[in-house]
């Protein structure tokens, strides 16, 4: 297909300079055809072109992003890759006419339409297409009336596969320079290429970037002019199995020593040497529950990893080991895969770099001895893998709760915030929640208190609204006493809506982020931590969990619900609603009413272009008892009809580390 794309361009600029960018592409040399003024590998050196007469890096100068040409081509395998595409638009040329296609994406990803904000620099566009060149693929086709920066809509198109959402990484500001560089920082604009011996740009009145990483420099080590940190990494490519065993590569296994080259010895071991997993992209999205087919392998074969399952190959992972949305997508309806880590992939930083992807995107995988060079995993991760039995994997739920640890650890050691902590970033404060907690019953005071005493890992406040209780009453004034955390108490009226005491609860608040919990109902001592992670993961507005796991107290059975979970989705559990406090704020809050408002507010959130997403529901567990005793009157054959298992008496997930005993 992106022959065929590049063909047509050639026809239309007949005459006219084309240039053509590509990223995640495996032979990007097929593309080099009589035409193209400029081939550029994103992935390798971007400062340098292939030569479509000779396709290898000649010492061709790219164009720079002063100079203008008629077309700009940007050719992506993946959202994924394109990501990496929009860290270095800046390095794109000006054009009247920008195309930027996608071969691969999975089904769930909404078209690219891009947001075309007021500012000035969309004023030029004549004309934007949205279509599908080929099945899977889309591209967007933007035409100016005077040459533009191709670059911005290489970023808008990125952004708009997310939702249009807010994807920078504010701090600290990077400057990348040398090949793969954008791995390091996918999805984020901000970033500044620059050469890799300096010096900084000055972007806007200041310097461009606060940390420099270098992946490639001039001979030795050049003294970079400035006060700014400069992390230097290896090239990918030089932590190939062939490249280490090379006089002066890096100690696998042992002590690095200095390299006869004059570069910093590496140590395969250490963490920093991993690029991120991008996580906006790479993430527990699309996660099945009931999978279709059984375990399958990670082989390897000419060199790379592959996900096999009955012979047939799933996916071929990259060489640099950068894992994509669509692999995993490809890998969903897998029970779960068992590693060979033989020969380990291209080398030991891929190789790890794979699993350490497959992990945060949830997929429940298997191992037997991990060897010594993958301790780039951290000793979270391999501990996981370590304790995975196929037991694990034949049952629905356990497999799920694998996933789930598997996904926290990863997503938590290798995201692209953790890992520029470990290179040097200081750390983001832990945001405060606000947990808005309504309750009639005096008696429930102690236990919901309880409830939010155990979460961990998080930062937060209690508004507890009563609601025709005195603050004094004696279940009521010991548990407020007692409760460790910040907590502020709010009265009101029986008379008064629900929908409205919880508005006056909110207006308490402080918290950049208001959880909404029940009085009633279990939740595990990851749930905040857990909805803080998907946030930071899926940027949706309001998050939930899935009303999976019920109680239900008059007959003491548990079941547990069939519900299509990590998705966008128009409603999640009304006990479990955490939303952003400027997406409360935006419509208003809760209607005052005296039932409905979970419903309501959704509704309300979706109407105004907000998301909502569904997150697992291991964490939680909804107490059902009379349908009178609730302001949800759905009666409990309800949930004896519509489940996919039951027990009896009390059986949470082992995620909510709750006692055995009924309570």
């Amino acid at each position: 297909m992106f022959e065929r794309i590049v063909g047509e361009a050639v026809r239309r600029g007949v005459g006219r300079r084309v240039a053509v960018y590509c990223v995640g592409v495996e032979s990007p040399e097929s593309l080099a055809t009589k035409g193209v003024r400029h081939l550029v590998n994103l992935d390798g050196d971007p400062r340098l072109a292939l030569s479509p007469e000779s396709p290898a890096p000649d010492g061709t100068a790219a164009p720079s992003p002063d100079e203008e040409v008629a077309e700009v081509l940007v050719l992506a395998r993946t959202p994924t890759d394109l990501r990496r595409a929009a860290t270095m638009h800046a390095l794109l040329p000006r054009a009247e006419r920008v195309i930027v296609v996608t071969a691969e994406t999975p089904y769930w990803y909404p078209a690219p339409a891009p947001s075309l904000t007021p500012a000035h620099r969309w004023r030029a566009l004549t004309e934007l297409r949205v279509h599908r060149p080929a099945s899977g693929a889309w591209a967007v086709d933007a035409r100016f009336s005077a040459a533009t920066p191709a670059g911005r809509t290489v970023a808008a198109t990125a952004r708009a596969f997310a939702g249009n959402r807010l994807d920078g990484i504010a701090a600290p500001v990077a400057a990348l320079a040398g090949p793969g560089a954008a791995h390091w920082r996918p999805g984020d604009p901000n970033a500044s290429p620059v050469e890799p011996g300096g010096p900084l740009p000055i972007r806007i009145g200041a310097p461009g970037g606060d940390v420099v990483l270098r992946t490639s420099f001039p001979d030795g080590l050049p003294t970079w002019e400035g006060d700014e940190a400069v992390v230097d990494l290896p090239a990918l490519e030089e932590l190939s199995w062939e490249r280490l065993g090379e006089p002066g590569g890096a100690a696998p296994l042992g002590a690095g020593t200095e390299a006869a080259n004059g570069r910093p010895a590496v140590h395969v071991n250490d963490v920093r040497l991993l690029p991120p997993v991008d996580d906006r992209s790479v993430n527990p999205m699309g996660f099945v529950t009931t999978p279709t087919l059984g375990v399958g392998r990670l082989e390897l074969a000419d060199g790379r990893w592959n996900a096999v399952h009955d012979g047939k190959v799933l996916t071929r992972f990259a060489a640099s080991g950068c894992v994509t949305v669509t692999d995993v997508a490809r890998l969903r309806q897998l029970r779960g895969l068992r590693i060979d880590w033989r020969n380990g992939h291209t080398g030991p930083i891929a190789a790890v770099r794979v699993v350490a992807s497959l992990a945060a995107a949830g997929v429940p995988m298997l191992t037997g001895e991990i060897p010594p060079w993958a301790g780039a995993l951290g000793d979270g991760l391999i501990g996981l893998l370590r304790a995975a039995t196929p037991e694990d994997l034949d049952d629905d739920l356990r497999r799920e709760e694998h996933s789930i640890r598997l996904r926290r650890r990863a997503l938590r050691d290798h995201g692209v915030e953790a890992r520029w902590e470990r290179l040097g970033a200081p750390a983001r404060q832990r945001p405060l929640t606000s947990v808005l907690l309504t309750t009639r019953r005096p008696e429930m005071v102690p236990f919901a208190l309880g409830q939010a005493a155990r979460q961990r890992d998080a930062e937060l406040e209690v508004v507890l609204a009563l609601h025709g209780i005195p603050r004094d009453h004696p279940s009521v004034a010991p548990a407020v006493a007692s409760f460790e955390r910040p907590i502020t108490v709010v009265e009101g009226a029986a008379s008064l809506a629900f929908g409205a005491l919880l508005n006056r609860a909110a207006a308490r608040a402080s918290g950049s982020f208001l959880l909404k919990m029940d009085d009633d109902d279990w939740y595990g001592p990851d749930f905040l931590a857990d909805l803080l992670l998907a946030h930071s993961y899926t940027g949706a507005n309001v998050l939930g969990a899935a009303l999976e796991f019920v109680y239900l107290a008059s007959i003491d059975v548990t079941v547990r619900r069939d519900q299509v979970t990590e998705q966008i989705t128009n409603f999640v559990a009304g006990g479990t609603i955490f939303t952003e406090r400027a997406a409360f704020d935006a419509v208003g809050g809760f209607r005052p009413l005296p039932r409905a408002v979970d419903t309501q507010f959704q509704h309300a959130v979706q109407s105004a272009g907000g998301q909502v997403y569904r997150t697992q529901g291991l964490g939680y567990v909804l107490r059902r008892g009379p349908a009178s005793q609730h302001t949800w009157r759905e009666p409990i054959g309800t949930f004896l009809r519509r489940n996919k298992r039951q027990w009896r008496g009390f059986r949470p997930s082992a995620l909510m580390e709750a006692p055995e005993a009924t309570p």
